[in-house]
C-alpha cells in the first residue's frame, strides 16, 4: 500500500489579539489575505475596537472564529515583521492576567516599551536614484513598482500588497543601494541605524564565500570576534573599509542586514566609576556562591534566599553567580526596589560586564527605553537592571533573576496590573528554568516562611566582610526630652542626636538623617480658623513645598501655588505643621553652617542627573550629611558614614496595616546597615516615643531572629500572611452613599456564596483613606489559605458592569 503524502498545513486564519482595555480576555480577528502566514504570535497589530484603532499583542492563532464569520473584523495593520515577544513572555503575561485578575491587554502593554518604534510604521519612498535606475533582480521590481504608484507608503500598507516571505530583508537590500528611504515617525524618539550580523554557520564557509577580497574577510572575522551585531558605521570604522563591501557580503547573504535603534550611551545613569578591588571570599560567602553556581550548572529551576546582616557582601556573591550565567552563555535580570538604588548597582555592573549591561526604569527618555529593550531582547545586552518593570525584560535564554531587597514593598505595583515583581521573578525562573535568588538583610515573613516550608533554599552571611563590626545601638526615648522650644509638629533634634553628630563632624565623618516624608511640612495650617488646605480630591492635606512654593497631594499628585491668604478666613496665618526632608536641611544649615548637605527624596530624583548626582556628591565626600527619605537607608555602600539617625522611628507603628511593625523594623535595620562600613565602628540613634517596643529593640540589638519570632506569633494567632493568603477589594465611586451600597451588596454576594464559608471576610469598611483622586472608597478583605480559592470567590459574585470600579488587589502590601 503506497504512502498518501500529508496535505500541506493552510496558514492560520484567525488571531486572537490582547488589546489594552478593561477585557479579561481577547478579541478575535480575521487575518487578510496578504498577511496570511506573516502574522504570528507576540507580533504587534492595529486593529478596530468600536470606532477606535489601537495596537494590540497577538497571543494565538485559530482556524475558526468563535462567532460568525460575518461579525469578525479583520487585522487593519502588522507592525512588526518578527514577534517583539517570544512564548516565554506570553506565558509569562497570561500567568499575570489569571493570577492578579488583570485585563490581559493591559497587562502585556506593560510588558512593552511604550514608544517601541514599529517596522510596520516606518514610511517607505522611492529615491531619485530608484526611480531612474531600476533593479536587475526580479523580485524586487513589485516593490519599485507598487511605489512608484503609490508614493510614499507605510511598511505595513507595502505587506498587505505584496506577500513576498522575504520583504524585509530586500527593503533593507534597497535602502543599502540608495533605491529606497526609509524614515520613521518616531520623531525625537530615537533614530536608526543600519546593522548587521553573521548568521549562524561555519566561519570557514563564510570566509571563503568572501572570495580575494581581504577587506571582506575582515569584516567577517571582526563580526566573528564580537559574538554579536554591529552598526555598519561601526563595522566601516573597525576595519577599514567602504560601506559598499558591507553591502556586496549582504547581497552574498553572507551577512544579514536589518536597523536597529542607534545606540544612546547611559553613564548619567550611573554613579562614578571606582577601580574595582577583587575581595577574597569570606567562607561563608563561598558557600553561598558554590550553592549558586552549582544550581547555575544544573540548568534547572531552583530558588534561594540569600539572608545576610548589612555589609555581609550579598551582591559580590550574586555578582559572581551572574558571571557564571554569562560565560555559560545565559542571561541575567538584576531587580532593585527603586530607581535610586540603579546607578550604584550599575556602576559596579558595568565594571564588571561592560555593555553586556541595560537598564530598564521609568526615568529613561522614550527612546532610550526603547534602545535598552531592544538590546535585551536581541542578545546585545545579556543583564538587565532595573526596578520592578525590569522583570518582563526580554532577555532570551534567562539563567538567573536576582531579587535585591527583596523584602521591600516597592516590588509591588499599585496600578494595573498589581503584581509583585519578587513573587513574579519567581515564576520567571520556574518558567524558564533558571535560578532565582532573593536577597535581603531584613527578609520579608513570606520569603522565611518559604524556607521553612523548603520552596526555597536558605544561605546565610552572618558576618560583615573585612572584619566590620554591626553599628552601635543609641536609643533616644523623646517621652523625656524636653518640648519648650519646639514648634508645632516639629521633629526633634535630642541632646543625645546632636551630640552624636558633632562628634562625627569633628572627626571628618559622614552622616545620614532619614525623615520619611518630603517636603517642608505634611501640613499647612491656618492658625485663626484651622484651615489645612486640603486637596479637593482627596481630602487630605497638601504638603508645604517650600523650595518651589507649593502645595503638593502625594497622593493624587495635584499642586497649586501657596495663597497670600487663607481662602477660607482671609487671615495671614500660616503655620508649617510638622517636618519634611526640606525643614530638616534647613535646621540643620542653622545648627551647623557651612557643614555640606545633600537631600534625597524623590523630588530631588527628579531634578537633572538624578539620585546619581546625589550620590556621586556623598560617595565622593564632597557633602558631609545627607537628609532623606527611606530611599538613603537601601543599599548604599558608604564606607566613609559613621553615623546614621533616624528622626522619628514611629512613622509606620500606627498605621493601620498588618505588615506596620515588619516594615518599621526593616527600615531601622536597613538604616543602621549603612553605619560603620569602612574603618570607623558605626552608630545609630533611634528616637522614639515608643523605646519600648519589641521591634525598636530588636532593631538596635540587630537580634532578627527574636524579632521574627515575635512577628510570626502575631501573624499566626490572627491569620494573616504567611499563614494566609489575601485579597483586597475596594469599590469606588463618586456618590459616597451609592457607593457604600454598591460595596454592601457586594458583601451580601460573597457571603452567600458556598465559598465564603471557608473564607475569612473583613468589612465592608471605609478604607484607612477613604477618599482619593475624587473617589469615596470602601474596601473588605478576604483570607483564605488558597489565593486560587480567594479569586474564584470574588470573580464569581461580581457584577460584570461594576468592574471599572472595581480594584482587586491579590497579595495587597499597602492597605490603604
Amino acid at each position: 500500500m503506497s504512502e498518501v503524502a500529508a496535505a500541506p498545513s493552510q496558514p492560520a486564519r484567525f488571531a486572537e489579539v490582547a488589546v489594552p482595555i478593561p477585557l479579561h480576555g481577547a478579541l478575535t480577528y480575521a487575518i487578510p489575505e496578504p498577511l496570511l502566514g506573516f502574522v504570528q504570535p507576540g507580533c504587534r497589530v492595529r486593529v478596530p475596537v468600536g470606532k477606535r484603532h489601537l495596537t494590540g499583542i497577538v497571543v494565538d492563532l485559530v482556524d475558526a472564529a468563535p462567532v460568525a464569520i460575518e461579525e469578525v473584523r479583520e487585522i487593519e495593520d502588522l507592525l512588526d515583521p518578527t514577534p517583539v515577544l517570544t512564548e516565554e513572555m506570553l506565558r509569562l503575561a497570561a500567568f499575570v492576567s489569571e493570577y492578579y485578575v488583570a485585563p490581559l491587554g493591559e497587562t502585556l502593554r506593560g510588558a512593552v516599551p511604550a514608544r517601541l518604534p514599529a517596522w510596520g510604521a516606518a514610511r517607505l519612498r522611492l529615491t531619485r536614484k530608484g526611480a531612474f535606475l531600476p533593479s536587475s533582480d526580479e523580485g524586487d521590481l513589485p516593490i519599485l513598482q507598487t511605489l512608484l504608484e503609490m508614493g510614499e507608503l507605510s511598511l505595513a500598507e507595502l505587506r498587505r500588497r505584496i506577500s513576498a516571505p522575504d520583504l524585509e530583508r530586500r527593503i533593507e537590500e534597497l535602502k543599502e543601494r540608495g533605491l529606497v528611504s526609509l524614515e520613521s515617525k518616531e520623531g525625537s524618539r530615537g533614530r536608526y541605524r543600519s546593522a548587521v550580523e553573521l548568521p549562524a554557520g561555519v566561519l570557514a564557509d563564510q570566509l571563503e564565500a568572501c572570495g580575494r577580497s581581504q577587506q571582506a574577510r575582515g569584516v567577517v572575522e571582526y563580526l566573528a570576534s564580537l559574538e554579536r551585531p554591529a552598526t555598519v558605521d561601526e563595522v566601516v570604522r573597525e576595519v577599514s573599509c567602504g560601506a559598499s563591501v558591507v553591502r556586496r557580503l549582504v547581497q552574498l547573504r553572507v551577512l544579514r542586514s536589518f536597523t536597529q535603534l542607534e545606540h544612546v550611551p547611559l553613564d548619567r545613569h550611573l554613579t562614578a566609576a571606582k577601580a574595582r578591588i577583587e575581595h577574597q571570599l569570606t567562607d561563608e560567602q563561598g558557600s553561598a556562591l558554590a550553592a549558586l553556581e552549582g544550581a547555575i550548572e544544573i540548568g534547572a529551576y531552583c530558588g534561594f534566599l540569600l539572608r545576610g546582616v548589612t555589609g555581609s557582601g550579598k551582591s559580590e556573591v550574586y555578582l559572581r553567580a551572574a558571571k557564571r550565567v554569562l560565560d555559560k552563555g545565559g542571561a541575567v535580570i538584576l531587580l532593585v526596589p527603586e530607581i535610586s538604588l540603579v546607578p550604584a548597582l550599575a556602576s559596579e555592573a558595568k565594571g564588571r560586564f561592560g555593555e553586556e549591561l541595560a537598564i530598564l526604569h521609568s526615568a529613561l527618555s522614550e527612546s532610550e527605553k526603547a534602545q535598552e529593550w531592544e538590546r535585551a531582547r536581541s542578545g546585545r545586552a545579556r543583564v538587565v537592571l532595573g526596578p520592578r518593570s525590569a522583570v518582563f525584560a526580554p532577555v532570551p535564554n534567562l539563567g538567573l533573576v536576582v531579587v535585591d531587597e527583596e523584602h521591600d514593598s516597592s516590588f509591588k505595583q499599585e496600578h494595573t496590573p498589581r503584581y509583585n515583581a519578587r513573587d513574579l521573578a519567581l515564576v520567571r525562573a520556574r518558567q524558564a528554568g533558571a535560578v532565582c535568588v532573593l536577597v535581603s538583610a531584613t527578609p520579608s515573613l513570606e520569603s522565611r516562611y518559604n524556607v521553612e516550608s523548603a520552596k526555597l533554599s536558605g544561605l546565610d552571611l552572618p558576618r560583615r566582610v573585612g572584619g566590620a563590626t554591626l553599628p552601635e545601638g543609641i536609643l533616644v526615648d523623646l517621652r523625656k526630652e524636653a518640648t519648650e522650644s519646639r514648634k508645632p509638629g516639629e521633629i526633634q533634634f535630642s541632646g543625645r542626636l546632636l551630640e552624636e553628630i558633632e562628634r562625627s563632624l569633628a572627626a571628618k565623618e559622614q552622616i545620614i538623617l532619614l525623615r520619611n516624608r518630603r517636603g517642608y511640612a505634611p501640613v499647612l495650617l491656618c492658625r485663626a480658623c484651622g484651615d489645612k488646605l486640603e486637596c479637593d480630591d482627596c481630602g487630605l492635606p497638601r504638603t508645604f513645598h517650600r523650595r518651589d512654593s507649593r502645595l503638593v497631594c502625594h497622593y493624587c499628585g495635584s499642586t497649586r501655588g501657596v495663597p497670600e491668604v487663607c481662602p477660607s478666613c482671609g487671615e495671614r496665618a500660616f503655620e508649617p505643621v510638622g517636618s519634611g526632608t526640606e525643614r530638616i536641611e534647613e535646621r540643620i544649615k542653622e545648627l551647623y553652617p557651612g557643614v555640606p548637605i545633600d537631600v534625597l527624596d524623590r523630588d530631588a530624583s527628579r531634578r537633572p542627573g538624578g539620585a546619581a548626582v546625589v550620590l556621586d556628591r556623598f560617595g565622593a565626600g564632597e557633602t558631609r550629611i545627607l537628609v532623606g527619605t527611606q530611599m538613603v537607608a537601601k543599599g548604599h555602600h558608604f564606607p566613609g558614614v559613621a553615623l546614621t539617625a533616624v528622626l522619628s522611628a514611629d512613622s509606620y507603628l500606627g498605621f493601620p496595616d498588618f505588615r506596620a511593625v515588619e516594615r518599621t523594623y526593616s527600615l531601622l535595620t536597613q538604616l543602621a546597615g549603612r553605619a560603620g562600613r569602612g574603618t570607623t565602628p558605626g552608630r545609630v540613634v533611634v528616637q522614639t516615643y515608643y523605646p519600648d517596643h519589641y521591634a525598636i529593640k530588636a532593631a538596635l540589638r540587630h537580634d532578627d531572629r527574636s524579632f521574627a519570632a515575635e512577628e510570626r506569633r502575631f501573624r499566626e494567632t490572627f491569620g494573616y500572611p504567611p499563614f494566609s493568603r489575601m485579597l483586597q477589594v475596594i469599590i469606588r465611586g463618586r456618590n459616597r452613599q451609592s457607593t457604600r451600597e454598591k460595596v454592601q451588596a457586594f458583601a451580601q454576594r460573597l457571603r452567600a456564596h458556598p465559598l465564603a464559608r471557608e473564607t475569612r471576610i473583613s468589612g465592608p469598611a471605609p478604607a484607612p483613606l477613604e477618599r482619593l483622586k475624587g473617589y469615596w472608597r470602601f474596601q473588605l478583605l478576604l483570607r483564605h489559605g488558597s489565593s486560587r480559592r480567594l479569586r474564584e470567590l470574588v470573580t464569581a459574585t461580581m457584577p460584570e458592569d461594576q468592574r471599572a470600579n472595581v480594584v482587586i488587589d491579590v497579595d495587597p502590601q499597602d492597605l490603604f
